[in-house]
């Protein structure tokens, strides 16, 4: 029978054997089985659905980005269908405690069975069926490898157990530091060159959390900014965070973008309750036992009222600020209350407020209504100003 043969890592883990290789991706491709949802059979190695969204965002990722990369793929094959032989390199030790470097050969008629990867072999399977020889996307594939791990495993039940273990043992990557990183995003670099100059941002920003403790000196999560600028950028019109966060990073590519994000966030530096935390009169955690400004839901709504009216205004320069502004005599001040809470208690009641508990409101209803309040404080106020 004919055979295939693969430089390979070969290692133990939990008393099995495994290999860490790479393939080109055609190679992988044509080389794994088609995943079967996974039943009730023991018998079978069946795996999730194929979340659709999820494999096109892969195929998008690999298509437009030069410099990808592509996390290990955990691949299964049985006992009779792979050998090894250890190899011998001069000047390199090919035996340590843990790891031997050799040759893995398989039957060129085996197939894997996909554990973990089933999307980002999903994906290179789409671009290799709809992308052109001559195509800059083939050139970087068929020059690139994806790595793998090749484990050597009879039973499917052990095989779904593995996939179970492989999710529970991984951490998700809390929001604000995955976003912070991102300096593909237009708006990541922009809010990074903000953090430097606006004095609000000046180490206040948390890059770990999403929700800073109440002790914390940090006002905002990047985050919390980060949702904030693209509604102070083009309100809040989209449903979809696919659709918004394409038009934020179109708007935070141009020079009106930067200059009005810069405008937002320097006049809301302004405001009392954020002034005094910057001069030093008092700490974010007073602010935040003291008043809502360091809720999402707040800036969310602030960012929101004030997109709205800047964006009807016929002269935009100036009428961020002016926007801002009006907010210095907004009642933010967090009430004692913890039943029937009315507006005469917080204009926020009923809101982002729930009158029968005092609590901040999650969603997007509530800072939405939120908005709307404060976009009525703002005409108001303009109004008498201009009257």
């Amino acid at each position: 029978m004919p055979k295939i043969q693969l430089p390979v890592i070969a290692y133990q883990q939990g008393g099995r054997q495994m290999f860490a290789t790479a393939m080109s991706p055609a190679d992988v491709v044509q080389m794994v089985r088609q995943p079967k949802a996974w039943g009730s059979n023991a018998d079978e190695h069946g795996n999730r659905p194929l979340d659709k969204p999820h494999l096109n965002g892969i195929v998008t990722y690999i298509k437009e980005e030069t410099h990808f990369v592509v996390g290990a793929a955990v691949l299964y094959i049985t006992e009779k269908e792979v050998s090894f032989r250890s190899a011998q390199i001069e000047g390199v030790t090919a035996d340590s405690d843990a790891a031997t470097i050799g040759t893995l050969t398989i039957d060129l008629s085996a197939q894997f069975d996909i554990g973990d990867g089933q999307h980002r072999i999903g994906a290179y399977e789409h671009v290799l069926r709809n992308s052109d020889g001559d195509d800059p996307v083939m050139t970087r594939l068929r020059e690139s490898g994806q790595p793998l791990i090749i484990v050597v495993e009879d039973d499917p039940r052990r095989r779904a157990q593995d996939f179970a273990d492989l999710q529970q043992n991984v951490k998700p990557m809390v929001a604000s530091l995955g976003l912070s990183m991102d300096r593909r995003q237009p708006i990541t670099r922009v809010l990074n060159d903000l953090f430097d100059t606006c004095p609000i941002f000046i180490g206040r920003v948390d890059f770990l959390k999403d929700n800073p403790g109440k002790l914390s000196k940090h006002l905002f999560s990047f985050k919390t900014i980060r949702y904030t600028s693209g509604l102070a950028l083009v309100g809040n019109a989209f449903r979809t965070q696919t659709t918004m966060d394409k038009r934020v990073n179109d708007a935070a590519t141009t020079s009106e973008g930067r200059a009005s994000l810069s405008e937002f966030w320097t006049a809301l530096g302004e405001l009392p309750g954020y002034g005094n935390v910057i001069n030093g009169g008092t700490s974010a955690t007073d602010l935040r036992e003291g008043t809502y400004l360091t809720s999402a839901g707040v800036l969310y709504g602030i960012a929101t009222a004030v997109w709205a009216f800047a964006s009807s205004a016929p002269d935009t320069r100036g009428t961020i600020t002016a926007a801002v502004r009006t907010l210095d005599d907004f009642n933010f001040s967090r009430t004692p209350k913890t039943e029937r809470i009315t507006t005469a208690d917080t204009p926020l009641a009923g809101t982002l407020i729930d009158p029968g508990t005092g609590k901040l409101a999650n969603g997007r209803t509530a800072w939405e209504g939120a908005a709307a309040v404060i976009g009525q404080h703002i005409s108001r106020s303009l109004e008498r100003a201009n009257a």
